[in-house]
C-alpha cells in the first residue's frame, strides 16, 4: 500500500513537470519554432534532445535538494544567489503575463472573442488555483500535464503520417543563439530558473532521491518525446511556422473540423505553466502581506502588462531568462557535487 502511494507520488510529480513545462510558448510552438525548427531537421533534434538531458539532470537536482532557506544563495553563493533571487519573481512576473498575453491570443484566434476575454479568463483560473495551496495545484496540473502531451503527440503523429506537403519555408525569426546546442541549453536554463522554485517545493512532497530522480526523468522524457514529434511536423508542414500560434494551424491543416477541440487543449497548455508562476511570484512576496489579496493584486497586474505581440516576447525575454537558469543550473550541479564530497 505504501509502495501504490509512492508511485502515485512520483506520477503525479511527474505530470506537474510536463505540465510546467508546457506553456503559452510550447502549447502555440512559438518555443519549438524559435528554438529548435529555425535550425532546420536534424540540427532542431539533436536540440531537442540535449534540452531534455539537461532539464532531466536540473529538475532532478533542484527536486533533491533538501536544504534549508533560498534555493538561489545554496545553489549559486550568497552574492550571485541573492542576485539572481531577486530578479527572480520579476522574471516569472514578465513570463505570467506572456502567458496571460498567450490566452488572450488563443482564444481571440480560435473562436473570434476578444483576447480580453481570454487573458481575464486565465487569469481567474490561475488564481483560483494558487489559492487553492500547493497540495492541490500539484494534483491538478499532475492530471492535466499527460493530457496535453497526448494532445500534441496526436497533432505530431497526424504530420508523420500525412508526410511532407512540399510547401516552401516561410521566413523565420531571428535565432536565439548562435547555434543549435546554444539554443537547447538557453531553452534548459529558462525553464529550469522559471520552475526552481516549484520544483523546490515539489520534491519536499516525494520521499527520498529516488524517488524525486524518477519523477524527473520520467516529466522530461516525456516532454521530450513531444518536443521532437512536434519539431518534426513543423518540417513536415512549414506553412504552419508563419501563423503566431504554428501548432493550432497545424492542427487546422490536418483536421479542419476539430480546430476549434484545440482552443481548450491549448489554454489548459497555457494554464498549467501560468499557475505555478503566479504560485512562484507570490511564494516570493513578503510575508507580511495578505496572501489572498496580495495575490489577486499580482494576478490582475499581470493583465495590464499583457498586451505586447505574442511571438516578440517570446523571443524577447526567454533566451535572456535561459542564461540565469544556465547559472543556476551549474550552481545547483556543484553544490550536489560538494555534498557528495563531503560525505566521503
Amino acid at each position: 500500500m505504501q509502495e501504490r502511494a509512492k508511485r502515485r507520488g512520483v506520477a503525479s510529480a511527474a505530470g506537474a513537470i510536463i505540465a510546467c513545462l508546457i506553456g503559452a510558448g510550447f502549447a502555440s510552438g512559438q518555443e519549438v519554432l524559435q528554438f529548435f525548427t529555425v535550425y532546420g531537421p536534424l540540427p532542431g533534434l539533436l536540440g531537442a534532445a540535449l534540452a531534455c538531458a539537461v532539464l532531466g539532470t536540473g529538475c532532478a537536482l533542484l527536486m533533491a535538494d533538501d536544504g534549508q532557506g533560498d534555493v538561489f544563495v545554496r545553489c549559486c553563493g550568497p552574492l550571485a544567489g541573492r542576485a539572481l533571487g531577486a530578479l527572480c519573481p520579476l522574471l516569472l512576473f514578465g513570463v505570467y503575463a506572456v502567458m496571460l498575453a498567450g490566452a488572450g491570443a488563443l482564444v481571440q484566434t480560435g473562436t473570434g472573442l476578444p483576447a480580453w476575454a481570454g487573458r481575464a479568463g486565465m487569469l481567474a483560473a490561475t488564481l483560483a488555483t494558487v489559492l487553492a495551496g500547493q497540495e492541490r495545484m500539484t494534483d491538478i496540473l499532475g492530471r492535466a500535464g499527460p493530457l496535453i502531451v497526448a494532445f500534441v503527440l496526436a497533432a505530431g503523429a497526424g504530420a508523420l503520417l500525412r508526410g511532407p506537403t512540399g510547401r516552401p519555408w516561410p521566413g523565420l525569426p531571428q535565432p536565439p543563439a548562435g547555434s543549435w546546442w546554444m539554443a537547447a541549453l538557453v531553452y534548459a536554463g529558462y525553464n529550469l530558473y522559471l520552475m526552481a522554485p516549484f520544483l523546490t517545493a515539489l520534491g519536499g512532497r516525494l520521499t527520498g532521491r529516488s524517488a524525486a530522480r524518477r519523477a524527473a526523468w520520467a516529466g522530461c522524457g516525456a516532454f521530450g518525446a513531444a518536443l521532437a514529434l512536434l519539431h518534426l511536423a513543423f518540417c513536415l508542414a512549414p506553412e504552419a511556422l508563419s501563423s503566431q500560434a504554428p501548432a493550432m494551424a497545424l492542427v487546422r491543416e490536418l483536421w479542419p473540423r476539430a480546430a476549434a477541440l484545440a482552443v481548450p487543449v491549448l489554454l489548459a497548455g497555457v494554464y498549467t505553466t501560468a499557475a505555478p508562476l503566479l504560485f512562484s511570484v507570490c511564494r516570493a512576496l513578503p510575508p507580511r502581506l495578505p496572501r489572498r489579496p496580495a495575490a489577486a493584486v499580482t494576478a490582475a497586474a499581470g493583465v495590464a502588462c499583457a498586451a505586447l505581440p505574442f511571438d516578440r516576447l517570446v523571443g524577447m525575454l526567454y533566451p535572456m531568462i535561459g542564461w540565469f537558469g544556465l547559472a543556476l543550473t551549474a550552481g545547483a550541479a556543484l553544490h550536489w557535487a560538494a555534498g557528495k564530497w563531503k560525505k566521503r
